[in-house]
């Protein structure tokens, strides 16, 4: 089953049980603590009073160190890891906003907000860690989440950002682990041949309509270059062939000959010039949607053509993180492929090769998406193939 490198949030009842979870030790020690002070009342008839205070302070002392040590080792946990028990058991993951391990920083402000609201008891800690509920952004963040810029993740149903180099990291893009700088797959690296010249000012935020080495055609789309038919072979002439007989209609008759030879040559060449070739492509998106674009298309949450623009489709992708923008991708089918521009996006796309080599899209500069390749979108993706 292929990995899913979507992020997928995390549900508000996973949340829930996961923060319970994490009190389980905390509140087992509590009980063992007033357990063992029961007993100890109970047999107060044989201690004095000052053995009883004594007896009660040092088990309340083994509890407090107890207690600080596990919120602080579940503290540290939860920093460099995003992991809780709670987490580990229901397949969680805590990070921040860039999809890294939260730090010390935020885990603590999220932790502070959780235990002013034990004020309230019991309803206040349930009531934070189900505030997710009420977040208008697709149900992302409680509102301890939005305190700490924090965000909490389902590594079962998807990916796992702080392992795959963030919201956007390589893994993203190439699974298989993390690369350095310069080297194919990482987000700074672009091949030279895939390196484009910036485009003029007026063009840098509108869909490209030309592509270098082809000519536009009328409606904007590039068309692939005339192909240059090979000369034909020169008929051999026979060895015994004998003196060509002169008459008076042979000059009429080879000038006609050569009129008509001469004008299948050039619908031949019209033919190979200007037969366009079929444009076309199927893309399959990670959830299961299929779009067969045939000319143009803006992909995003909600995609809107500008007034100087005709888009032949508009595809309304609904994404539940909103790493997708409004209108996000501009798309042109050809014969091989898509030609795909970012349409300043606010978390950038991506083309990646089979072989896992990733070409990040400059806003505003096509580049092509052959058949077979993956273009990925915000943490969303789909798969380029042939109509």
């Amino acid at each position: 089953m292929a990995q899913n490198l979507n992020l997928v949030n995390a549900v508000a009842a996973k949340r829930l049980v996961a923060g319970l979870l994490d009190i389980v030790p905390v509140v087992l020690a509590w009980m063992i603590f007033y357990g063992t002070n029961l007993a100890t009342l109970q047999s107060s008839s044989y201690l004095t009073s000052s053995d009883l205070i004594s007896e009660m302070a040092t088990s309340s002392m083994i509890v407090s160190v107890f207690v600080l040590a596990y919120a602080v080792a579940l503290w540290g946990w939860e920093a460099h890891t995003g992991k809780t028990p709670g987490n580990l058991a229901l397949g969680l993951r805590t990070c921040d906003e860039d999809g890294f391990a939260p730090g010390w920083g935020k885990v603590f402000i999220r932790r502070l907000l959780v235990g002013l609201a034990a004020i309230v008891p019991v309803a206040g800690p349930v009531v934070m860690l189900l505030s997710n509920l009420w977040d208008p952004n697709h149900q992302r963040q409680g509102w301890h989440d939005k305190a700490a810029r924090t965000l909490v993740v389902d590594v079962n149903q998807g990916r796992n950002p702080i392992t795959t180099g963030g919201l956007f990291g390589p893994s993203a893009f190439a699974p298989g682990g993390m690369t350095a700088p310069g080297q194919p797959g990482h987000p700074g690296y672009l091949a030279p041949e895939h390196q484009w010249p910036a485009l003029s000012p007026e063009l840098a935020n509108g869909p490209i309509s030309a592509v270098p080495g082809k000519a536009p055609t009328e409606t904007g789309q590039p068309v692939p270059p005339a192909a240059t038919p090979a000369p034909a072979p020169a008929a051999p002439q026979a060895a015994d062939a004998g003196p060509v007989p002169s008459s008076s209609a042979s000059p009429a008759l080879d000038r006609e000959a050569a009129q008509a030879e001469d004008e299948a040559g050039h619908t031949q060449l019209r033919t190979a010039a200007h037969a366009p070739a079929t444009p076309g492509a199927r893309l399959r998106f990670d959830d299961g949607q299929v779009l067969t674009l045939a000319t143009t298309a803006l992909v995003g949450r909600n995609p809107s053509a500008r007034d100087d623009e005709e888009i032949g489709e508009l595809f309304n992708y609904a994404d539940i993180g909103r790493s997708v923008s409004k209108t996000h991708l501009h798309l042109a089918a050809d014969s091989s492929g898509v030609w795909v521009t970012d349409r300043n996006s606010t978390n950038g796309s991506g083309i990646t090769a089979a072989d896992g080599t990733r070409r990040p899209l400059v806003p505003g500069q096509s580049q092509h998406a052959e058949h077979g390749e993956t273009v990925y979108f915000g943490d969303r993706y789909f798969t380029v193939g042939p109509a």
